[in-house]
């Protein structure tokens, strides 16, 4: 009895049964006879590379056949369009040349590997439906990727983020944000690649995938920055021309500020470090309790005026340090010095709203405002208490170069104080809250004096 089976009229899927059938079977000469069949030394029947047939053909025939039909097809340009732009790149001017060798070995091994069910499976799928098989190509990687970035750049264009910004009446606006799209590397040169072994439809369309702006339109939107919610003002003199540039810089820095809820500020950080090659220019500032001159004097002012729209604003202060000497513009312990190196100003926007900042400098005058959303019911004052008055002490000296019974006063002294600022929140009429801010010790300074020696025949 004989089993009589046609390979084209099984079906893929029962194929490995049958195979096992048949094995099953045929007597040792025949699966010898059909290994035998499987090792030969010709490309299996229905097999073609790049649409041309070399099935039947030994290697050596098929390379006499393809070498020639490869190189026309690997000398045809590649296209790659971007909308109305179209680039045509030849493969060897990128880096893609043919590989013949690896071309015709994954053509002989078709039906040659793995186990005998593989290998039917094989051979079923080459008479029925034809193995085509592409080019293969070797790829000078560094030279096709940077020609590709070359054509990559044109397409490619960065997200723009949203912006919250004021108008002159301090009208809130938001510019919308701009998706962005980047090209896919892997995937442009993956396609040039598999667009060089094609015979015909050489064409690569690009298509660049979408780039989302990390701060969005809607993002702008959901922080709710609505109005001026508090606001403080400083004044000084318009004539010390210095002092007022360096004012300006250091506002200039702070206008447009914008913080998201949790996020934390640093004057120093946001307001750089105040040299002259940023533009900052010698006015008086407080070193030691002495006023002299020094690079960015008239910065601390900004700082303090910021200090107090902060806390009039509700916003948690974190680190914040008095001058070592009150100053003028604003009470006593509400003011906030700074120093780039070793003296900050940070605070916190511990509200669940965006914040955003103004300075605006008008004449003789700073001011500085947050705007946020806040209960419109909701007022914040500041006061400032006195606790304690710090009596200087008077150091005398004895100066061999006065006269006996000259006294001369060198240093006028100062007095010292204890303040204690305290920031009370209310909802109309109703207290919620009255909150010790920060304690602030301002030293005396000491008066001396210089006299000199005692008139012989006196006590010392």
């Amino acid at each position: 009895m004989y089993l009589v089976i046609s390979l084209r009229r099984l079906r893929p899927v029962l194929l490995p049964a049958v195979a096992a059938v048949i094995i099953g079977c045929v007597s040792t000469a025949g699966y010898a006879f059909v290994t035998s069949y499987f090792s030969g030394d010709f490309i299996l029947s229905g097999v073609k590379v790049a649409s041309l047939n070399v099935g039947g053909l030994t290697v050596q025939e098929a390379a006499v056949c393809l070498a020639r039909h490869v190189d026309e097809i690997i000398k045809q340009p590649i296209t790659v369009v971007y909308g109305s732009l179209e680039w045509r790149l030849f493969p060897h001017d990128i880096g893609i040349t043919p590989d013949l060798e690896t071309t015709l070995l994954t053509a002989f091994q078709v039906g040659r590997q793995g186990n005998i069910l593989r290998k039917l499976a094989e051979h079923y799928h080459s008479q029925v439906e034809g193995w085509d098989i592409p080019i293969a190509v070797s790829v000078d990687e560094e030279k096709l990727t940077s020609a590709l970035r070359r054509i990559a750049v044109t397409a490619n264009s960065p997200p723009v983020d949203a912006r919250i910004v004021l108008t002159e009446d301090d009208m809130i606006e938001i510019i919308p944000g701009i998706p962005g799209q980047k090209v896919d590397m892997d995937q442009f040169i993956a396609d040039v690649i598999a667009a060089s072994r094609k015979p015909d439809d050489r064409r690569v369309v690009l298509r660049p995938r979408p780039i989302i702006p990390d701060f969005s339109t809607e993002d702008a939107r959901a922080l709710r920055v609505q109005r001026c919610i508090a606001e403080y003002t400083t004044t000084f003199d318009a004539a010390e021309y210095n002092r007022v540039n360096n004012i300006r810089l250091a506002a200039g820095c702070l206008n447009g500020v914008l913080l998201k809820p949790g996020e934390t500020f640093s004057f120093n950080r946001q307001i750089g470090p105040r040299l002259r090659s940023g533009g900052y220019k010698p006015a008086p500032v407080i070193i030691d309790g002495e006023l002299l001159p020094g690079i960015g004097g008239g910065v601390c002012q900004v700082s303090t005026t910021l200090y107090n729209a902060v806390l009039l604003a509700g916003l948690e202060v974190l680190s914040r340090s008095p001058h070592s000497i009150p100053i003028t513009y604003v009470p006593l312990g509400r003011d906030a010095a700074v120093a780039y190196d070793y003296m900050d100003l940070t605070f916190r926007n511990n509200s669940p709203y965006g914040v955003l900042l103004s300075a605006r400098i008008d004449e003789n005058r700073l001011t500085i405002k947050v705007f946020s959303d806040a209960p419109p019911e909701r007022s914040i004052e500041l006061e400032s208490q006195v606790v304690k008055v710090l009596h200087p002490k008077v150091v005398t000296k004895v100066d061999p170069t006065l006269s006996p019974g000259v006294v001369i006063e060198e240093k006028r002294g100062r007095q010292g104080y204890e303040v204690l600022l305290w920031r009370i929140i209310k909802m109309g009429d109703e207290l919620i809250e009255k909150e010790l801010v920060e304690r602030s010790i301002y030293w005396p300074q000491d008066r001396i004096i210089r006299q000199g020696p005692p008139v012989e025949g006196e006590d010392a």
